[in-house]
């Protein structure tokens, strides 16, 4: 990798450096890092759902003093491994939290962690080293054990190992306890309260926060908050308040029953004249419509007991947004922490369901249209209860929802899988309606809960492109919890969905925020061990191209197993672009017609197919359709990720989903590379 040289040489340079380079290039370690802590170690977790005990392991670390910290010097050495990435920071009492296992770690918590390590903790014993790379000293060192003064319901029963303080020494020996709550606290310190711990059973379960206006009333009266007791004893309502968001408080004899909601609405008169009951109780202030941040307190402690925050856009769900729909949870008893899209979908009908779990959803989770075998279109319940969805529609046109009805009596268990073939619904019968098939160049596909489709009822379902032989499209949820619907690995009807196709060409480095866009580009990568064509044997004009720049590949291009080649905005010329890089005169490079936005941006890779007659009647002209090879959306709410402003670009990690954050990392541009470094 070429890197600028830094040569701090007065104390006027080093001013101009944050305090991180200053002691990075200076060969001292930064004093702030002795101010980090290990602050929890779930090292022999229970198992849960499909996940054993050692996928959900987890450390925190927490900064103890006053400033944010750099952590991109440091990795954990013993013990466990991992690098913190470019951009990784701890602010002053924040924490950093690393995991054995996303998946696991995100079904358990409902977020995700901050990074996730190699190796495992030990069950009995261990030592966990974290160091300074750039100088290569210990930063702290914490060992543990299950037996003599360690608490030992940390070896296997459930909870972690949290030490006694909560800004403890460096490197204390003890003492250490168990966690407050099973599965530990991670995010946050583990403190024992004087408070019902019951109350942490306590899940907002469905959020009206823009209501549709009638006539009558405008759509702020309409608002609505639904609670529920998650837990098994009855809730001490009158501990706890609403304080931000929205104001509320409790009757101090107020109680809510183990499985029992408890509404309150933004108008009393509003809620009765539509839903015909009068609220539990009623609240001041009104709901963002563009996203809120609420937050549940318990007055006597000043404690925090929960924060919700949600937003009107992508990642989550959108339709709460006007359209009649509230916000609910996909779990009728959700994690703790609800902070995270992915957890919440639009409600079952409009206008919610208040003081009731929402019914049951299905989505549309694989679909088939260019197999062997026929069509198919599978549904999966992403919910913890059965669906019936006998008398349900699957249908190929949004504005068409009775085509084929689904049999009834066809239930989905919880977290199961009903696919469904052309025998059924392109079989001219009592169900289906009105026979459909699924086209290979693309097509719609929809299931509805009533005749009444999108408009009004429950519906999912998406638009998508031609597809290869042999291959399925299907649903994908990125590590920020948006829903994606991308080319599989293999078809898995029946089952949980393979993953993303990856290769055999992927995006692989974008410079977005070149000196005044001057120099931004692209880089393509050959993962596969073969060479590949960028254009169709059979019809060499018709070459492969990026859509979202117009760019497309000169014909007879071609690239080899490990090759990256370099897609570069004209406002440079190749010999320009060349010095200004270092690239390599072997490496290919091709000039685009255009800038990179800084702002939210899709770019997709796509190859073309089979050449075919859309309609002979129309034109005998051979339509070329093209195929989704790769693809990613940088920006916007979804790409928080530190560039460090211009002059940075973006690196893939390998061997990952292209349109996913988690699969990006901040660093300085090296273009034509990555196959070499890292293939």
């Amino acid at each position: 990798m070429h890197h600028a040289l830094y040569k701090i040489t007065t104390g006027l340079t080093c001013l101009l450096l944050s305090a991180t380079a200053c002691y990075r290039y200076s060969g001292e370690i930064d004093p702030e890092l002795f101010n980090l802590r290990i602050t929890e170690i779930h090292y022999h977790p229970l198992p849960s759902d499909g996940f054993p005990g050692d996928s959900l392991e987890f450390i925190e670390l927490k900064n103890t003093g006053s400033k944010t910290v750099d952590l991109s010097t440091c990795s954990f050495t013993d013990g466990i491994s991992f690098v913190f990435p470019r951009g990784a920071h701890a602010d002053a009492g924040g924490f950093y939290v690393i995991a054995s296992s996303r998946d696991g770690f995100r079904k358990r918590y409902g977020f995700a962690p901050d990074g996730i390590f190699t190796g495992r903790l030990g069950n009995n014993e261990d030592t966990i080293v974290l160091t300074d790379d750039y100088t290569e000293q210990e930063v702290l060192m914490q060992m543990y054990a299950d037996s003599g003064d360690w608490p030992e319901e940390a070896d296997g029963q459930g909870y972690s190992l949290v030490p006694v303080e909560t800004s403890p020494p460096r490197n204390p020996t003890g003492p250490w306890r168990c966690s407050v709550k099973t599965h530990g606290s991670p995010g946050a310190d583990d403190i024992p309260e004087a408070v019902d711990l019951a109350l942490y059973n306590l899940r907002i379960t469905e959020i009206h926060y823009h209501p549709l206006d009638p006539d009558s009333l405008g759509g702020d009266s309409l608002e609505f908050i639904e609670l529920k007791n998650t837990g098994t004893k009855e809730l001490p309502l009158g501990e706890i308040a609403f304080t931000s968001g929205i104001t509320c408080t409790f009757d101090e004899d107020a109680t809510l029953d183990a499985g029992a909601f408890f509404v309150i609405a933004s108008s009393r008169n509003g809620f009765l004249e539509r839903y015909g009951r009068e609220p539990d109780g009623v609240y001041t202030g009104k709901l963002g419509n563009s996203g809120e941040m609420l937050i549940i307190r318990i007055p006597a402690s000043a404690k925090v007991l929960m924060t919700l925050s949600y937003l009107d856009r992508i990642p989550w769900p959108e339709a709460p947004d006007g359209d009649g729909y509230s916000l609910v949870p996909v779990s009728t008893n959700p994690p703790e922490n609800q902070n995270y899209p992915e957890l919440w979908r639009q409600s079952f009908a409009v206008n919610g369901s208040p003081f009731a779990d929402d019914p049951g959803i299905v989505i549309v989770n694989e679909v088939v249209s260019n197999a062997v075998g026929g069509d198919a279109i599978e549904l999966f319940n992403p919910g913890d209860d059965p669906v019936d969805i006998g008398g349900w529609f699957l249908t190929d046109r949004a504005s068409d929802p009775m085509r084929f009805v689904i049999p009834t009596g066809t239930v989905l268990p919880a977290g199961g899988y009903h696919y469904f073939t052309e025998d059924d619904f392109n079989n001219a019968g009592a169900s289906a309606l009105k026979p459909f098939s699924l086209s290979s160049h693309g097509d719609d596909v929809y299931v509805m809960a009533t005749a009444d489709g999108c408009d009004g009822g429950y519906c999912h379902g998406f638009s998508f492109g031609p597809l290869e032989p042999d291959r399925s499209i299907g649903r994908y949820i990125t590590s920020k919890g948006k829903e994606v619907f991308v080319p599989q690995r293999a078809i898995t009807l029946g089952e949980k969905n393979e993953g993303p196709l990856i290769g055999p060409l992927i995006i692989s480095e974008i410079m977005f925020q070149s000196s005044g866009n001057r120099s931004d580009y692209l880089e393509i990568t050959n993962i596969d061990l073969q060479q590949v064509r960028l254009y169709d044997p059979d019809h060499p004009e018709n070459t492969w191209k990026i859509d979202g720049i117009g760019f497309s590949f000169p014909e007879g291009t071609s690239i080899k197993s490990g090759e990256s080649v370099i897609i570069a905005s004209d406002s440079l010329t190749e010999e320009e672009f060349r010095s200004r890089y270092e690239v390599d005169d072997d490496v290919q490079m091709f000039l685009m017609s255009t800038t990179l936005p800084k702002e939210e941006f899709s770019v997709t890779l796509q190859k073309p197919g089979e050449p075919y007659i859309e309609d002979s009647l129309v034109s005998t002209v051979p339509t070329v359709p093209y195929l989704y090879v790769d693809g990613i959306m940088y920006g916007g709410l979804t790409w928080l990720y530190d560039t460090n402003g211009p002059g940075i670009s973006i690196h893939r990690s390998r061997n990952t989903f292209g349109d996913d954050p988690a699969s990006w990392r901040s660093d300085d541009p090296d273009p034509g590379t990555t196959g070499k470094d890292q293939f």
